[in-house]
């Protein structure tokens, strides 16, 4: 009621929406949240409903008639109360759809309420399109919120399918084209135009006669909706795309969410079928008869139009942008790109036809090979398999759970490294998927494989720390070791037995041959992905492939450059794999194709020796196996040739996941690691003029083995890692590239927490853990504070002091007390030194850091005194210090130690100049005190008025001051203790005459 009342302030419901997120997720109810969610609604709900009765399309390239219609529309946007509540209903509901995926189904949008959302986004874009008209330029902040809020309602399947329904064709072309508008208006500088005249999309002359002949002739504004998708989508590779020259004026934090919301758009039943048809297809004549449900639907675009490479090029860009929509159109592609690899004569016969027509052959079997290659994978996309607009790349990491952080100490470390990981990720993350601005929505696509949960989405801070070091934070794009061994063997049921090991294991099933594939049924979730039957498609590429490269009797033979694509497709088309027998034909038509082959043949060794490394790590490297790839290992690591070397660690990785032999790893782990000793030594202090990929890959190698392989490496290994990791940590931004640091701040981390450190080792890391916090750089500050939290929460650091859950706590050793305080020393200095990014985290992470290592009267006067000190530039976060210690000694039944410290503090709050400063400290300081908790409501208020000492503060002062002396003091010696502090400063007309009237009033009552 409270919140549906016409006086109540609409901006307060996107952070009331945030707040009660944060009880949800902690998994109570949350009242706030809910009133908010149905207040939100249900004003959408009445705007909507000031709309005409009967829609009608909004087209702004038009000029706009005088019908009643578009008169009552001027009203309603001219209307300034009107367009202001209608963008920030947007940002509330924005913030609703933001946190959707994460509520629970009693939370979730109601059918009821999914027409009136869809009518609302559409009522916003027309609103921003009719101010930008009428030249009111709307304020970034108001784009913002109408994008953001568009780009969420269309990632969400039911708001989404309610737009594509035939009856909701009008609000479609309308959102078309007022985000078309928008898209001129933000993005095309005067004088240019979104593409150029010979990129202009024209509709094919054909569809226009159908028109005029056919009974129902489609609208114009279908028509026009249909180019205008086109044309969007075509800009995506110029205008929108990051990096390119003509994206350098478009506004940063709109590119994603436009983006986003074309390809939304583009996969609208409306406008699909026209837009994945290549211009260029028209030009060259044809000419189909469109049909489905709008009209719009042509059929699929014949083979021999896609044999020109620049219309198949186009093609397979747009087959790439939108994705599919369902299993038919994954079928009908799957079907298309294959009649191209088919048509193409594959072969080169040796006197045939000009060598030129051969090289245009082959760049056209390429580009498919390719294009399938991405269309099998994009099945492999997580939560909806095809629709790029919301899901990318499941990726499985090859670093298993760590055991450290299920331990007592580890609970808590993950708690507080948790939150500095969330502030890492929003500095540093690529954010490859996500789209709107909002910073903690960064999420990994790791899907659970244990069968209680198979598909769900692990959390974010589950994955603490496992995420393969060598891919960029926050990138989703494909890279080798995307899906790990073990993941394979997991999710396929594929046991990876050797001969060596047969024996044992017959003695205990004597009646199941050794390797048994899975089951092949439908029930299988791995053969199966979005309906699509996986399994087939990879078996069909695997037989074909293997056709290829293999050489046949006759003298016909497959072109080299197409070989190499064929290894690479086929490196990464098995991570679809989902028997043992595939594997065991990977590996043997590749050892043959090694064997045939030219050794000397650097740009397919780059995916020969990586893609055999798999086939034979998913076989379990038997000793038959493992010496070959041993061999082949150690031959590629000595070549010169860089990309072959990175593929054989990325080869490497794969090997050494599946447990290797002990002989096997006599053999090959030393081979390994004096590749990495002998060049990390030589890139360790200047990586910024050596191969970003290749150094990558050797942290990562490195430290896999560190935490493995401990015994076949030797603690020298070890020792000399980590030494070559600070020289490349303590180096300069220019010397060290950010992906490098992070990737080796990280490897280090988990070093320790997989307990694989000798002491020393680990000493030498709280060091240059200490001494990086201290840097210019927030985002690295901010990852060595990780580090650092790491070191304090493992090791010795666990005896540190702290509240002990045992009776008698044994006394803590002077030496451990005096360390953990420099530590707690290195984080007050970054409060004080740092930006307030910084400052801001370090504040959210003090009060638990201190609680856990640290008594409280050991704390309490460094935490009083940095709140006071006149050298504190974010006293309103050292507030929220102060209020969260303060709770904690409440809720651990110690409040006469609250009373007792703010008793002792007082007169050096009553000193504190400016007065203003004063009072806003001690009105800070009894919040925090106090046990109310109305009274600890109003902190996030009395922080805001920071500095400001107008009626309303001395109010407010007066009132928690007066709260404590009634509730918090009992004697009476104390009460006088109390009134003679502002006795002292008093003065008729100040803040604390005021309050000494206050408390004399108290007795009288």
């Amino acid at each position: 009621t409270f919140m549906m009342n016409s006086e109540f302030n609409l901006s307060l419901l996107a952070p009331c929406l945030g707040l009660g997120m944060r009880e949800v997720s902690g998994g109570q109810r949350s009242p706030l949240f809910e009133a908010a969610r149905l207040a939100t609604l249900d004003r959408v709900t009445s705007l909507v409903q000031q709309l005409p009765v009967a829609h009608h399309v909004f087209q702004p390239f038009l000029p706009v008639e005088a019908t009643a219609y578009w008169n009552k529309l001027n009203d309603l946007f001219g209307d300034a109360m009107l367009y202001r509540s209608l963008t920030t209903l947007a940002r509330a509901l924005a913030q609703y759809l933001l946190v959707f995926p994460k509520l629970p189904s009693h939370l979730h949008l109601p059918p009821e309420k999914e027409r009136d959302t869809v009518k609302f986004v559409v009522m916003t874009l027309e609103a921003l399109a009719w101010h930008l008209i009428h030249e009111q330029i709307p304020l970034s902040l108001d784009l913002q919120a109408g994008l953001d809020c568009c780009c969420l309602a269309l990632q969400l399947p039911s708001l989404w399918s309610t737009l594509s329904s035939p009856e909701m064709v009008t609000h479609a072309c309308s959102l078309i084209h007022c985000v078309r508008f928008v898209l001129e208006a933000v993005v095309v500088q005067p004088g240019d135009q979104l593409l150029s005249p010979e990129r202009r999309m024209n509709i094919p002359k054909a569809s226009r006669e159908n028109e005029i002949d056919s009974d129902t002739q489609n609208p114009a504004y279908i028509t026009a909706a249909c180019a205008m998708v086109a044309e969007m989508v075509e800009s995506l590779s110029s205008v929108l795309a990051l990096g390119h020259k003509r994206n350098s004026n478009t506004p940063a934090f709109l590119t994603s969410v436009l983006r986003n919301i074309i390809i939304s758009l583009a996969r609208l039943p409306l406008v699909n079928s026209y837009t994945r048809v290549p211009p260029l297809v028209w030009k060259l004549g044809w000419s189909p008869k469109p049909g489905g449900d709008f009209g719009t639907a042509f059929p699929e675009i014949p083979v021999e139009f896609l044999q020109e490479k620049e219309v198949f090029k186009e093609f397979i860009y747009r087959i790439n942008a939108l994705g599919w929509t369902s299993r038919t159109q994954f079928e009908e592609t799957w079907a298309t790109l294959l009649g191209v690899l088919v048509t193409q004569p594959l072969v080169m016969e040796q006197e045939e036809s000009p060598p030129e027509e051969d090289t245009e052959r082959t760049q056209i079997n390429v580009l498919a090979v390719q294009a399938i290659t991405s269309l099998v994978l994009s099945a492999m996309t997580v939560p909806v398999a095809g629709n790029p607009a919301v899901s990318c790349l499941e990726q499985q990491p090859r670093n298993k759970p760590l055991k450290a952080l299920d331990t007592r100490f580890g609970r808590k470390l993950s708690i507080i490294r948790g939150i500095v990981e969330q502030e890492i990720q929003a500095m540093v993350s690529k954010r490859e998927n996500i789209a709107t601005h909002h910073l903690y929505q960064a999420w990994d696509p790791v899907p659970s494989l244990s069968p209680a949960t198979t598909g769900a989405l692990i959390s974010h801070d589950k994955l603490l720390l496992q995420i393969n070091p060598e891919r960029e934070l926050g990138n989703m794009s494909y890279k080798l070791g995307q899906v790990s061994i073990h993941s394979v063997w997991l999710g396929n049921s594929i046991t990876p037995l050797r001969e060596e090991e047969w024996e044992e294991e017959e003695e205990e099933e004597a009646d199941v041959p050794a390797p048994a594939s899975p089951p092949t049924s439908p029930v299988n979730s791995r053969k199966h992905r979005a309906g699509v039957d996986i399994h087939s498609c990879s078996q069909f590429l695997l037989e074909l492939y293997s056709r290829w490269i293999l050489p046949s009797g006759s003298a016909r033979r497959t072109p080299i450059i197409l070989i190499s694509e064929v290894v690479r497709s086929l490196l990464v088309v098995s991570d679809l794999f989902t028997e043992r027998t595939q594997f065991e034909m990977m590996y043997s038509a590749l050892t043959e194709l090694r064997r045939v082959h030219p050794a000397e043949d650097e740009i397919l060794t780059q995916y020969l020796v990586p893609a055999t490394c798999k086939a034979a790590a998913v076989l379990g490297m038997d000793k038959a196996v493992a010496e070959p790839v041993s061999r082949l290992l150690e031959s590629t690591l000595r070549s010169s040739h860089l990309p072959s070397k990175v593929g054989a660690l990325h080869g490497a990785l794969y090997v050494l996941e599946c447990d290797l032999l002990d002989e096997t790893a006599k053999q090959l782990v030393p081979v390994i690691s004096d590749y990495l000793l002998s060049n990390l030594k030589a890139v360790a202090h200047c990586v910024n003029i050596h191969s970003q990929q290749h150094v990558l890959v050797m942290c990562a190698t490195a430290f896999y083995l560190i935490e493995n392989y401990p015994l076949d490496v030797g603690p020298e290994f070890s020792a000399s890692i980590i030494q070559m990791c600070g020289v490349m940590l303590s180096g300069s931004e220019e010397s060290t590239p950010s992906i490098i640091y992070h990737c080796v701040l990280r490897g280090l981390e988990r070093l320790l927490l997989s307990e694989q450190l000798c002491r020393l080792d680990a000493e030498s890391l709280v060091k240059l853990s200490v001494d990086r916090v201290n840097v210019h750089s927030p985002h690295r500050a901010m990852a060595a504070l990780g580090l650092m939290l790491t070191c304090m929460y493992t090791g010795k650091e666990k005896l540190s002091p702290g509240r002990s859950s045992d009776p008698s706590p044994a006394t803590p050793d002077s030496e451990s007390v005096i360390v953990a305080m420099e530590r707690v020393s290195v984080l007050f200095d970054r409060v004080r030194k740092g930006f307030p990014c910084e400052a801001r985290v370090v504040a959210r992470i003090l009060p638990q850091f201190l609680d856990d290592f640290f008594p409280p009267q050991d704390v309490m006067n460094k935490v009083i005194g940095e709140f006071l000190s006149n050298q504190q530039p974010y006293p309103q976060f050292m507030a929220t210090v102060v209020y969260k210690v303060f709770q904690t000694l409440h809720t651990t039944g110690q409040s006469s130690m609250v009373r007792d410290w703010v008793m002792l503090s007082l007169s050096n709050f009553t000193q504190r100049t400016p007065v203003a400063m004063a009072v806003w400290s001690l009105s800070c300081f009894f919040v925090s005190a106090s046990t109310s908790p109305w009274v600890s409501a109003v902190l996030p208020h009395v922080i805001s008025r920071m500095g400001k000492l107008e009626q309303v503060d001395i109010n407010l002062f007066c009132l928690v001051a007066t709260d404590f002396y009634r509730h918090q003091i009992e004697e009476e010696l104390d009460r006088r203790a109390f009134q003679s502090v502002f006795e002292v400063v008093a003065a008729p007309g100040n803040p604390y005459h005021r309050l000494l009237t206050c408390l004399r009033n108290v007795h009288k009552v």
